[in-house]
C-alpha cells in the first residue's frame, strides 16, 4: 500500500467514525430566534480631534437569526448571523461618504461542553466567539476587566450596538467551575486579543464570583494581557524616535524621547544614556459588589401594595440594587505616562431603580476616571505603540500634551427598558460614556470618543422585534 492510499484510507476511516458517532448522537435543535431593531437618536453635544460633532444623527438598523441545538444533552452549539445597516458619522466628509453602508457579522459561534449533570454540573467548558458578562448588574459602563487596554488604559463602550452591549466579544475558551453550592464559582479564561493593535495575542485571566448570601454577591478578576505572544518583539517596540512619535524613554530621568535627537543626546550614532522602552504586556485586576437592597430590606419578591399611596402594585424583586467597580489597568508603573496607580483605576456606581411597573428596568451609572491624558487609541490603532497619544502631532511634545484638568474624568449613562407585548420591546439609552463611532469612507473607528467630557452626551433609542 502507498503512502498516498495509506493516508486516504486512514481519513476515510475518520470520517466515518465520525459519521457514525454522529448519526448514533441524541441532537436535539431548538427553536430559531429571529429578530431585528432600530436604533435613532442624536449626539447632542461632543468633539473629537479638533472636530465638532453635535447634533449628529445616530441610526441603525439591526437583523439576526439565532440556532442552537444540543448534543447529547452534553453539548450545547449556538450560532448568531446577522447584518447591520449603519451610516458612517464624521462632520465635514461629503456626503456620498455618508451613505447607508451594509456590513454582515457573527454574532456567537459557540460551543459549549458540561461536566457531569446537566442541572448541577462538576464544570463547563465554553469556545469558540461569545459574549462575556461577568457582571450581571451593569447596562453601559463597567465590565473593564476585558473590554479596555492596559497600556494605555484606554475605556471603552458600545460598539456597533449602541445598547446592550455592556459586554465582550470573546474569541477563545473558558472554563467555569462552580464550588460550594454554586455560591463560588471560578472563571478560567484564554481570550485572544482581537479589537486593537497588538491582536491575536493570548491573554489568560481568571474571574471570581462570590454570593455569600442572598443579597450580596461579590467578584474579582485578573487579565495577563498580551502574555502569550507569537511576535513578543511588538509588545515593546524598539523605536527610539521617529517623526512624529516614540516608544523610548531615558532611564535615567523617566522622561519619554520625542522628536529628533540632539548632538548632546548622542555620541558615535547612539544615545549616551540608557533607553527603556513602553510595553503592551501587563496586568489587569478588577473587583465589584452588588447589593440588593429590596431583598436586604425584606422586598422578596412579593408585591408590594403600596395601591393606598400611588395606586399601583410594585414587583420589588432585583429591582432596587446598588452596584460598583473598580479596576487597575495596569499594576506595574511605567515612567512619566504611567507613574500614578490612581490614574488608571477607573471606578463605577450603579443603582438600579423601582418603578413601579412603570419600566421593566431603569439604572443610573457614573463613572470617575481621574487621567492626566485623554481616552484615546490613536498609538495602539495607528503605530502599534503602547503610549496613550493621539497621532495629530501632539505627541512630539508629550509634556504639553498631558491634560490635567478634570473635565473628562466624569462620566455617566442613563438606561430604561420595557416590554411592550411578547416580542417587542422598546429600548432607550442617554450617556456620556466612551461610545466611538465608525467613520466613512476607511471603516475605522474614531480614536476618541466624541463624549469626552462629562457635559457631553448623546441619546438613543431601539425599538426591537422579533420571534423566540
Amino acid at each position: 500500500m502507498t503512502n498516498k492510499s495509506f493516508k486516504t484510507g486512514a481519513a476515510a476511516l475518520i470520517v466515518s467514525l465520525a459519521l457514525g458517532a454522529y448519526a448514533r448522537a441524541d441532537v436535539v435543535f431548538h427553536p430559531r430566534e429571529v429578530g431585528a431593531n432600530i436604533d435613532f437618536g442624536e449626539i447632542r453635544s461632543g468633539e473629537e480631534e479638533g472636530s465638532d460633532w453635535s447634533r449628529q444623527t445616530l441610526t441603525r438598523t439591526g437583523v439576526y437569526l439565532t440556532t442552537s441545538a444540543t448534543v447529547n444533552e452534553k453539548l450545547d452549539f449556538y450560532m448568531t448571523i446577522g447584518g447591520l445597516f449603519w451610516y458612517p458619522t464624521h462632520p465635514g466628509e461629503a456626503s456620498p461618504e455618508r451613505l447607508v453602508r451594509f456590513g454582515p457579522g457573527v454574532g456567537q459561534a459557540q460551543g459549549i461542553y458540561t461536566f457531569g449533570n446537566r442541572n448541577d454540573p462538576i464544570g463547563k467548558l465554553q469556545f469558540g466567539l461569545f459574549p462575556v458578562k461577568y457582571n450581571p448588574d451593569a447596562t453601559n459602563l463597567g465590565e473593564y476587566l476585558f473590554r479596555s487596554g492596559t497600556y494605555p488604559g484606554y475605556l471603552i463602550t458600545g460598539g456597533w450596538s449602541y445598547l446592550n452591549s455592556a459586554n465582550y466579544l470573546a474569541q477563545g475558551a473558558r472554563f467555569t467551575l462552580p464550588t460550594f453550592g454554586g455560591r463560588v464559582t471560578h472563571d478560567f479564561t484564554l481570550f485572544m486579543e482581537r479589537d486593537y493593535e497588538p491582536t491575536s495575542d493570548f491573554s489568560p485571566g481568571y474571574v471570581i464570583t462570590a454570593k455569600p448570601t442572598g443579597f450580596l454577591e461579590l467578584g474579582a478578576g485578573v487579565v495577563w494581557a498580551h502574555a502569550l505572544s507569537l511576535n513578543p518583539d511588538r509588545l515593546s517596540p524598539n523605536k527610539t524616535h521617529q517623526d512624529t512619535i516614540t516608544n523610548g524613554y531615558n532611564k535615567n530621568t523617566g522622561k519619554p524621547l520625542h522628536g529628533e535627537p540632539t548632538p548632546a543626546d548622542t555620541a558615535n550614532g547612539k544615545y549616551n544614556y540608557p533607553i527603556g522602552f513602553y510595553t503592551f504586556r501587563g496586568f489587569k485586576t478588577m473587583a465589584r459588589a452588588s447589593v440588593d437592597v429590596g431583598s436586604l430590606i425584606g422586598l422578596d419578591g412579593t408585591s408590594l401594595d403600596v395601591g393606598s399611596l400611588i395606586g399601583l402594585q410594585a414587583a420589588a424583586k432585583n429591582e432596587l440594587k446598588v452596584y460598583s467597580e473598580i479596576a487597575l489597568l495596569g499594576v506595574e508603573d511605567q515612567p512619566f505616562y504611567y507613574e500614578d496607580k490612581t490614574d488608571r483605576m477607573p471606578i463605577m456606581l450603579g443603582v438600579s431603580v423601582p418603578t413601579f411597573g412603570v419600566f421593566d428596568k431603569l439604572s443610573l451609572e457614573g463613572e470617575y476616571h481621574k487621567s492626566k491624558f485623554r481616552n484615546s487609541v490613536g498609538a495602539p490603532f495607528y503605530y502599534s505603540l503602547p503610549i496613550p497619544l493621539d497621532d495629530d502631532g501632539t505627541q512630539d511634545n508629550p509634556y504639553a500634551y498631558a491634560d490635567n484638568s478634570t473635565k473628562d474624568d466624569w462620566h455617566w449613562s442613563i438606561y430604561a427598558s420595557r416590554s411592550i407585548i411578547p416580542g417587542i420591546r422598546v429600548y432607550a439609552q442617554a450617556a456620556s460614556d466612551h461610545q466611538r463611532h465608525p467613520t466613512g469612507p476607511e471603516v475605522k473607528p474614531s480614536i476618541e470618543p466624541p463624549t469626552q467630557k462629562s457635559s457631553d452626551w448623546y441619546y438613543v433609542f431601539r425599538l426591537e422585534f422579533g420571534l423566540y
